[in-house]
């Protein structure tokens, strides 16, 4: 479990100076926490009531100081007891679903889900005897399907027509019928929102996108509470060999250290492209949560406080050829899945991230061969506009 000693300054300034200090190097006085690449440690190391934690340090895929910095920073961050940081964002979810999945078990995920989350359930579900049942929106059947589950893993903005599934009902149902509900926080991050706070089981972060932030990080992580929960996941992810690289974890460290200021940046420009977009009739429709039109912006405000994420998709009026020529008319915006970076980019969710999913479903759920989701960077927004407004006239001359 960790120590909650240096969890007590705002949001902003654990970002910014993590849980380090100069005086834990007892050598040098480093401001910066050391990258500690040894794979193996002298055992035992001593005194474990500093930091204690699972299992003894002696061998980096169990442990390693600079993963472990990592880790209390987002602990903290996340209002969790601790948090565990993974190779991947699916290598944090595949460990939470294999160490709390037995025969019998029921779980309950969102339709709109990242494709290789439904894809790793649908996969165990054929191997373990479990049972999943994709559910919602619309919402109530996802909350009825919940009631009758053990877990429920959904979205905090569900990929990517960003909705938002009602989380409140959802804390309250779970805590009446006895489920689990693990929240993919991804898109929102805890600047927007903090899962943990309202009664979810765990938070997910893929550390890939918001978290570390300059698309140069593959990484994932799971924060919740209790030290029984730690320690099972603990195990598993020992076992599993999913723990994050010590390099992975300098560079996450040092790019959360603009998370705050990156995010609030990210979701201004993006309100602005929005609107600009939702008054464009090259283009036929808008997701993004921060719009009224947006079918869950009412749930968008009372969870967000006004900042509604960088990201925002919206539908061409002329289908695939449209949407082709878009992508390929682009100059500043990078064609290219991911998101959270520091550079914006587009991807094409019908065939990216959700190509697996039958093609009445795709339709069913928005995500039309029209689509393109924009993940906004740090670029000025007159920039990206115009980026976008000249490769809208490329894709759709005739309008």
């Amino acid at each position: 479990m960790m120590s909650g000693d240096r969890c007590t300054v705002s949001i902003d300034t654990l970002l910014a100076r993590g849980v380090w200090r100069y005086w834990d190097d007892k050598l040098a006085g480093s401001i910066l926490p050391p990258v500690y690449v040894s794979a193996i440690y002298s055992h035992p190391v001593g005194d474990k009531t500093l930091r204690p934690r699972a299992g003894d340090l002696k061998y980096s895929r169990e442990n390693n100081p600079t993963v472990m910095e990592l880790e209390e920073v987002m602990a903290c961050v996340e209002n969790g007891d601790w948090s565990l940081a993974f190779s991947s964002g699916m290598g944090a979810l595949s460990t939470a679903i294999i160490a709390y999945s037995r025969p019998g078990t029921r779980i309950t995920v969102s339709r709109l889900v990242y494709g290789s989350t439904r894809g790793l359930l649908e996969g165990l579900s054929r191997r373990m005897d479990i049972r999943v049942e994709v559910r919602g929106p619309p919402w109530e059947d996802l909350l009825e399907s919940a009631e009758a589950s053990d877990i429920v893993i959904v979205e905090t903005m569900g990929n990517p027509t960003l909705r938002i599934p009602p989380l409140r009902e959802l804390y309250t149902r779970c805590r009446k019928h006895g489920c689990r509900v693990l929240v993919d926080n991804t898109f929102a991050t805890p600047i927007l929102y903090k899962p943990l706070d309202d009664g979810a089981w765990l938070s997910a972060e893929s550390t890939t996108k918001y978290i570390a932030g300059h698309n140069d990080v593959v990484g994932g992580l799971l924060a919740g509470k209790g030290e029984d929960l730690y320690n099972k996941l603990w195990d598993w992810r020992r076992v599993l060999g999913a723990t994050m690289h010590p390099f992975e974890a300098y560079l996450t460290i040092r790019g959360m250290k603009t998370l705050h200021l990156r995010i609030e940046r990210s979701s201004k420009t993006a309100m602005q492209v929005a609107a600009w977009l939702e008054d464009d009739k090259r283009v036929s429709r808008v997701y993004y949560p921060g719009l009224e039109s947006h079918p869950d912006h009412r749930e968008a405000k009372s969870l967000f406080n006004g900042v509604y994420g960088g990201v925002v998709s919206f539908e061409l009026v002329g289908g695939e050829k449209a949407a082709m020529k878009f992508l390929s008319s682009l100059k500043i915006i990078s064609p290219a899945p991911s998101l959270g970076g520091v550079e914006s980019l587009a991807s094409y969710p019908y065939t990216a991230s959700h190509r697996n999913l039958p093609e009445e479903e795709r339709l069913d759920l928005g995500i039309t061969p029209g689509l393109i989701r924009l993940s906004v960077g740090m670029e000025d927004p007159d920039d990206l506009i115009e980026d976008i407004d000249k490769a809208l006239e490329a894709a759709t001359p005739t309008l």
